[in-house]
């Protein structure tokens, strides 16, 4: 070998110990990150799929709360459960929107 290149090896022999141990901690630092990343991602994943299949108590009470029709009498004096609210509801609606309607036609016709 030339004087040169044992020049060289000599040179390489003494940093190889530093530049072997900084690549080791480079390693271990890029997966230390790499798994606290995956976690988080994986973590916020499961949480958002968990929150879409529970829904929270409160929205639980809302929901429930809406469902619920207390008794009441009506103009006809029956008492309107559940079933017979939506019907009256939906009747009164119809009725209300067509005596507009006629409102609506008869100053219609008169001009």
């Amino acid at each position: 070998m030339s004087q040169e290149k044992v020049d060289a090896y000599k040179i390489e022999k003494k940093g190889r110990k530093a530049r072997i141990a900084k690549h080791k901690r480079n390693v271990k630092i890029a997966k230390c990150v790499s798994l606290v990343l995956l976690l988080a991602v994986c973590s916020l994943v499961g949480w958002r799929v968990y929150a879409a299949k529970h829904p929270t108590a409160d929205a639980a009470a809302t929901e429930i709360s809406e469902d619920v029709v207390p008794a009441a009498e009506t103009v006809d004096g029956t008492e309107a459960t559940a079933d017979n609210a939506e019907e009256t509801t939906t009747e009164d609606t119809t009725t209300e929107d067509t005596t507009e309607d006629a409102a609506a036609e008869d100053t219609t016709d008169a001009n």
